[in-house]
């Protein structure tokens, strides 16, 4: 026989009419009992069983319907039904969480609240303090301003020995007070993270925030100063350091810590950028110049030229005669060949260092005007003036006439790429350029050339000296005076001379600043790869130091001076820069450079193997040096994973973290070495006890191949 839902249904009505209460229960549950989805009828069923005092059963009802309209997406009339079972059960986990919840997603935070309280107290009830807890951060999570409760939170799980969990809640709490404007409350808060976990980044990010609010940024460097001794190697502190010194504008220790950066990793050199901002703000134009000359090879050719032009303009609108930047305007235009600006500058230069009486400025860009604009006469005028005012000698003019011509053949040094320019700050000579004639008339003399518009004894070529060219050599005055001091090694390369030349401009600048730990590292690198120089003694004797170079007999010989008549050259220099690149040795140094890399890798390789960790890391650090993490290779990837290795082998799990995730800069890595070197960090991170942050790496590569290595162990592990 069918069942006859609407003969029941009427059943069920006529009893309830009637007062047949249990008489009407037992209809609609035939009903439900055939239909289980008919769920308004389940809810006729909980109401009539809650009016016969059967209150368990109308739970059951409730129940059904609740979660039925709450999967369905029926929040409102979920949220009714909830509260009425709440009504029946006060105490029940499972509903309080449930209405919690649903008044979240509405967006009623305030009865959210109060159903996330009572949750959170009935967990503490029952003892379970870390579900409590993650509770009551919820509630502190509905209301972005509320530190207290975070602050509360923190101190429970310091209680419970939660460490890392109380860490990052005094964290939270520090966050939100100083977005409040709390400063020194913040401060404590960030101070008590701390204590708890003295090398987290974010911590110590907020923490220095937080000094430099309150105008206390010495405090907070010297935080960062003592973790760096301890981990000298951990960029990401040096960096915090650097800016903690820029936000508290403390440009001249910003700038060591530049300085230290850079040499350890060149790439950072755009901080410098930061630290011209800083004195270009205190209205420091020398030192914004200065640090722009030091960086002006790197901004030019790693694509920062625009802001290199930008803060040169902004020096000179404070100071239209200032030399230094008027010299960085000229390279500028040099470098991009602009034949009309870079004209312009040279004349703004010409005339302020006419104004400030600086005659080798003046008599640089007049040589330069001369060669670009030959025609015009009142520059050569000029520099002929300059010569008789100042007692310019008779050899000297021989030499600049000798320059002259070199000058009309081939590009002058300043408008090489900047990758040809090894001068470390804009300042500096160059040394040592070898000519052959055909092999006969091999002029070896000493050329000292203004490099970056501060010295030039190189006047181009005028109209009035271009009818001879002079081939042979410069006096003797213009050879080693020391019969005692060793000679330029003639098997170096001229490029090794430029090279060298740049260094010592550099170590000049080390030396003048103070930084004498590495104007000393840097001579000792400059003596073990070239031998003793005449140069490398004036240095050590600058720093007060003593240098014995070995003895010598070696004495330049003069060269015949020969006159040959030539034809005047045109007014436009031709384009021969591939000539000179290779006189120079020039297109050798991408090769050379990866033939370092090559003996660095095999070497530190060779020292792993043998044990000698000291050195690997040594020769590994040299490599990856010379190495980028774009340069299309696995360079970059493989000298960091096994800088990483060697520093776990020593146990200093802090310092492989640091190389493992400089691996991950690397551009183009699959999925395979990322998931090696997510392996590497966790392993790292449980090393040094750190589990939370061992189980986040591991469980991302668990999320992308659950069989990969041991991951499911480790992490069962680490859980357990």
């Amino acid at each position: 026989m069918s069942f006859d839902k609407i003969k029941v249904m009427r059943n069920a009505e006529k009893c309830l009419s009637q007062g047949k209460i249990r008489a009407a229960i037992s209809e609609y549950k035939r009903v439900v009992e055939h239909d289980p989805k008919d769920f308004g009828t389940m809810n006729i069923l909980g109401d009539l069983y809650l009016k016969n005092s059967e209150a368990q059963e109308a739970v059951g009802c409730f129940t059904q319907v609740a979660d039925h309209y709450n999967t369905q997406g029926f929040s409102q009339k979920a949220i009714a039904v909830y509260n009425k079972i709440s009504r029946l059960k006060p105490d029940s986990i499972e509903v309080s969480a449930k209405l919690a919840q649903l008044y979240k997603s509405k967006g009623s935070f305030a009865e959210a609240r109060v159903h996330f309280t009572t949750l959170a107290e009935q967990y503490q009830r029952k003892g379970q303090k870390i579900e409590a807890l993650a509770i009551w951060k919820q509630i502190a999570d509905l209301d972005a301003n509320d530190a207290s409760t975070y602050l509360k939170i923190a101190e429970v799980y310091w209680q419970e020995q939660q460490k890392e969990e109380a860490a990052r809640s005094f964290a939270e709490a520090g966050k939100r007070l100083s977005a409040q404007g709390q400063h020194e409350s913040a401060l404590t808060a960030y101070s008590r993270a701390l204590e708890i976990s003295r090398y987290d980044l974010v911590i110590l990010k907020g923490y220095v925030d937080a000094q430099i609010k309150l105008d206390c940024g010495d405090d907070a460097a010297k935080v960062l100063i003592g973790i760096l001794e301890k981990q000298p190697y951990n960029r990401d502190i040096l960096l915090l350091l650097i800016d903690c010194y820029i936000d508290s504008e403390n440009p001249a220790e910003a700038e060591k810590a530049i300085i230290k950066l850079v040499e350890q990793e060149p790439p950072n050199y755009p901080k410098f950028l930061d630290l011209v901002k800083i004195y270009l703000k205190n209205k420091d134009l020398d030192s914004a110049a200065r640090i722009l000359s030091m960086s002006s090879e790197h901004l030019l050719v790693g694509g920062q030229s625009d802001q290199f032009l930008h803060f040169t303009d902004e020096i000179l609108a404070n100071n239209p005669e200032h030399l230094e930047a008027l010299r960085l305007s000229v390279r500028y235009h040099g470098w991009h060949r602009d034949e009309g600006e870079l004209k312009k500058s040279l004349e703004r230069l010409a005339e302020a260092a006419r104004i400030n009486e600086s005659v080798d400025d003046e008599h640089y860009a007049l040589s330069q005007l001369v060669m670009i604009a030959p025609h015009e006469a009142r520059y050569a005028q000029r520099l002929q003036e300059i010569k008789i005012q100042y007692g310019f000698d008779e050899s000297e003019l021989q030499l600049t006439e000798v320059q002259n011509h070199r000058a009309m053949e081939i590009p002058s040094f300043e408008n090489l790429q900047p990758q040809d320019d090894y001068s470390a700050n804009g300042n500096g000579h160059i040394y040592e350029a070898e000519f052959a004639d055909s092999g006969e008339n091999f002029i070896a003399a000493r050329e000292e050339k203004y490099f970056a518009f501060t010295q030039n004894d190189s006047a181009q070529i005028s109209e009035n000296a271009a009818d001879f060219i002079v081939e042979g050599v410069i006096d003797e005055a213009y050879s080693n005076p020391a019969e005692d001091i060793p000679a330029q090694d003639p098997t170096l390369k001229p490029a090794d001379e430029i090279k060298i030349a740049s260094e010592i401009e550099s170590i000049d600048f080390y030396i003048g600043q103070g930084y004498t730990e590495l104007a000393e590292k840097s001579i000792n690198a400059l003596v073990e790869q070239y031998g003793n120089r005449l140069e490398f003694a004036e240095l050590q004797a600058k720093m007060g130091n003593n240098f014995t170079l070995p003895a010598t007999n070696v004495k330049p010989q003069p060269i015949e001076v020969k006159i040959v008549e030539e034809s005047k050259p045109q007014s436009k220099t031709p384009d021969v820069l591939s000539e000179f690149r290779n006189e120079l040795g020039l297109e050798d140094f991408e090769a050379e450079a990866e033939g370092d890399y090559e003996t660095h890798y095999d070497t530190a390789t060779a020292y792993r193997e043998m044990g000698m960790l000291e050195e690997a890391i040594r020769e590994f650090q040299d490599a990856i040096n010379i190495a980028k993490p774009n340069d299309g290779t696995r360079r970059f990837f493989q000298c960091a994973n096994l800088l990483g290795h060697c520093f776990m082998e020593k146990q200093m799990p802090n310092l492989a973290l640091v190389w493992y995730r400089r691996g991950l800069e690397t551009a183009g890595l699959n999925d395979d070495e990322k998931q090696a070197l997510y392996y590497e960090i966790a392993n790292a991170y449980e090393v040094g006890e750190e589990s939370a942050k061992a189980i986040e790496y591991f469980e991302k590569i668990y999320g992308e191949n659950i069989d990969y290595r041991d991951v499911s162990a480790r992490l069962k592990s680490l859980k357990g």
